[in-house]
This record gives structure tokens, C-alpha cells and sequence, in this order.
């Protein structure tokens, strides 16, 4: 009982010293700063990307009621505004008014035409190929009617909000298609040009269904509601506040670096070191775990304390066990710091942070954010991260008890 309550007293010392350092303050600053500003910004009216949307030429009727339906039906991913002409419209992107520019050809519908006179083996070549033909890359009819696009940037936000444009158009092409097809069958009823292109318009303006055909789901059976899809800045919360626990891991370990360097574990027989210098590294985990939960539950993202518990504390010791692994390896504390950029940047974007990609699998379930986010609903069991966790923290104190001889 004796060694329990010195155990205690031993922790409780060194978590009041590590407190006292200004940059595990910082990272405890962090939590609240972090939730407080994605929620703010997630509630806000306006959408993640905003849109600059001209006509070619400012007689053109089609383009003119196009850009009118996109600018009154905005969503939560993407909002459209109007410009003038060609120049508005690559004065709002330079400006940052607008992420992208969209000028739409002088005639619009000559573009439905030759898009809906192409040969079925090139509508066939699937979505991002229709696409691709809208914006100069099909051929010569339609690159005569090209759509242009402006960007600062040709990132991945840019190309998935130019589909995004495709779905909004999606519906005039399609009638295109029906009037080239109509008037290219004239056994199809005794009707002239002109009333087949009506007919057509018919059929599309009676073809409108508002219907959610989508119910989105976890692998576990918890439905995605309407508010949380929508959420687009708040959704890579989880993963951010992953990421910064792994952060105050590697903090930890070069403070306890520094300290070993200075001498001032000396009185610390050789073996309990490996065991002792784990727990420094556990004491910052454990009080920013701790901000982080409470921050999951006033968020809005907390599914439910079955799961978040289990899972916050097994990703404590998974990212104690891999910075103290990462210690006991390197050994020296210049090339530990050199591999915390390196680490972090793997962590944003080989772990479902901001996108789940399936690239380089064995590295990416080396990092101890992995398989936590994997796990929260169930695409990752439990038990896999228990097992790193007992793997990194076994291997931490053998070779660390090895070290100490």
C-alpha cells in the first residue's frame, strides 16, 4: 500500500511540473481553441467553397438561367456567385472572393447540342470523361464551346467541385441527349424539329424529383443525419485532436530527453527506469486525453462513452508506446525532433484526417492515429489496437530496460 500511495505522490509531482511547462499549455490551449473555432465556423451560413459563375456573353439565355439556379440553390459544400463577365469572374479568384471561376461558353446551348451529338462510345467512358469533355478535352465541337475554369490552385477541392458543377448541369445535358436522339429517329411520331425539342423540355421539366434517395450510414449501423453530412469544416475535428495527442507524445518525449540529458532522473534505480520514463511520457497523454474527450462531448461529434472511452484511453497508450518506441530507437534527441514533422505530416495525410486513402497500408497502421479513427465505428476492431498498444509499450520497456545496463 506504501508503494501505491509513494507511486501516486511520484505522479501526481510530476504531472504538477509538467503543467508548469508553457508548451504543454500551449497544447492544452489547443483543445478548446480548436473546438470552440471549427464549431463556430461549421454554423456559420456560408458554404466550404465558394464558386464565381459568368456567361460568355451576356445575351446568352441559357447560361443566364442557369447561373441563376445554381446562385438560389446553394449547398453546404458549394456556393455560386454571379459575375458579369470573364473578368469579374477571374478578379473574384485573384482577390479570394472566390476559389473557383467558371465562364460558361458565348452560346450554352451549342454546348448541350455537341455534347448530346457525341457517339455513344464516348458518353460510356463514365462520369469524369463527360466531364473532361465539357472543359476543352472531348472533342473539336465541343472544345469550340469550352467551358473555362479559373483556380489559384489545381488542388483536390478544385477538381471534385468542377463534378460537383457536372451534377448541377446534369439535367439540361441529359435533355440534350433526348433532342439529338429525337430528331435523329423521325419514325418516333410525325412532329417537326421544333416540337421534338419541346417535347423534350416536357419531359425534363416533368422529370423533377426531390426525393433523398441516400441514407448514410456506419459500418456499425449508426445513421449519418442531414446536419452532421453537411458539417464539412467540423468533420476532420476528431482526427485533428488525434493528431494533436500524438503531438504532445513527441513533446513529452523530447522533454524527457532533455531531462535524462541534464541528469535529473539519476536517483532512479536502472530498473524501474524504462517503466519510469514511460509514465513521463503517459502523464501529458493522459491530461490532454482527458480535455480531448470533454471536447468530443461538448462538439457534438461523441457517439456514445461504450466506444469513446475504451477507445480514448487504448489510443493514450498506443501514442505513448509509439513515441516511447520512437525514443528508445533514435536514442539521440536531434533526431527524434528531426522525425516529428515528418510524423505529423504522415499523421494528416496517411490517416483519415481529412480523407481516407488507401495508399501504403502497412505504414499508415504504424501510426497510432490509424487505427484509432478506424475504430470509432467499427471499420477497425477494438482488440487491433490493444494489440499495438500492448506491442509498442512491451517492445518501449525492453529495449529501454536493455538501454539501462
Amino acid at each position: 500500500m506504501r508503494h501505491i500511495r509513494h507511486a501516486i505522490t511520484q505522479a501526481f509531482l510530476l504531472n504538477k511540473r509538467i503543467l508548469k511547462q508553457p508548451v504543454f499549455l500551449i497544447l492544452l490551449a489547443l483543445v478548446p481553441m480548436l473546438v470552440l473555432g471549427v464549431n463556430l465556423i461549421s454554423f456559420e451560413t456560408g458554404s466550404l467553397v465558394t464558386v464565381a459563375v459568368a456567361p460568355g456573353s451576356r445575351d446568352d439565355s441559357s447560361a443566364r438561367a442557369l447561373i441563376s439556379t445554381l446562385v438560389h440553390h446553394p449547398s453546404p459544400a458549394v456556393r455560386y456567385i454571379s459575375c458579369r463577365d470573364d473578368e469579374a469572374a477571374q478578379k473574384a479568384v485573384a482577390s479570394g472572393e472566390a476559389r473557383l471561376g467558371i465562364v460558361f461558353p458565348p452560346d450554352l446551348d451549342e454546348l448541350f447540342a455537341a455534347y448530346g451529338a457525341q457517339e455513344t462510345a464516348d458518353l460510356d467512358a463514365g462520369a469524369l470523361a463527360m466531364l473532361g469533355s465539357l472543359f476543352g478535352s472531348g472533342s473539336n465541337s465541343m472544345k469550340e464551346h469550352q467551358i473555362i475554369c479559373y483556380t489559384a490552385t489545381n488542388d483536390i477541392v478544385a477538381k471534385m467541385t468542377r463534378e460537383q458543377l457536372f451534377g448541377k448541369m446534369y439535367r439540361d445535358m441529359e435533355t440534350a441527349v433526348v433532342k439529338v436522339w429525337l430528331r435523329s429517329h423521325p419514325e418516333v411520331g410525325d412532329y417537326t424539329d421544333t416540337q421534338r425539342d419541346e417535347f423534350a423540355e416536357q419531359i425534363r421539366s416533368g422529370d423533377i424529383e426531390d426525393f433523398n434517395f441516400f441514407e448514410l450510414q456506419y459500418l456499425d449501423g449508426e445513421t449519418i443525419t442531414d446536419e452532421e453530412a453537411g458539417r464539412y469544416i467540423a468533420s476532420p475535428m476528431r482526427g485533428l485532436l488525434a493528431v494533436l495527442l500524438t503531438l504532445t507524445a513527441l513533446a513529452a518525449v523530447l522533454y524527457l530527453c532533455d531531462d535524462i540529458r541534464k541528469g535529473r532522473f539519476i536517483w532512479i534505480s536502472p530498473q524501474k527506469k524504462p517503466l519510469f520514463y514511460f509514465g513521463c511520457i503517459l502523464l501529458p497523454i493522459a491530461d490532454l486525453g482527458l480535455a480531448a474527450y470533454a471536447a468530443l462531448y461538448l462538439s457534438g461529434n461523441f457517439t456514445s462513452w461504450r466506444k469513446e472511452l475504451p477507445a480514448m484511453l487504448l489510443f493514450g497508450l498506443c501514442a505513448a508506446g509509439f513515441a516511447n518506441l520512437l525514443r528508445v530507437i533514435l536514442r539521440r534527441m536531434n533526431l527524434i525532433a528531426a522525425c516529428v514533422p515528418i510524423i505529423l505530416c504522415a499523421c494528416l495525410f496517411l490517416t483519415p484526417v481529412f480523407i481516407d486513402l488507401v495508399i501504403l497500408e502497412p505504414v499508415q497502421m504504424l501510426l497510432p492515429t490509424y487505427l484509432y479513427l478506424k475504430s470509432i465505428h467499427s471499420v477497425q476492431p477494438l482488440w487491433m489496437m490493444a494489440a499495438y498498444a500492448a506491442a509498442a509499450v512491451v517492445l518501449g520497456l525492453i529495449l529501454g530496460r536493455e538501454q539501462s545496463f
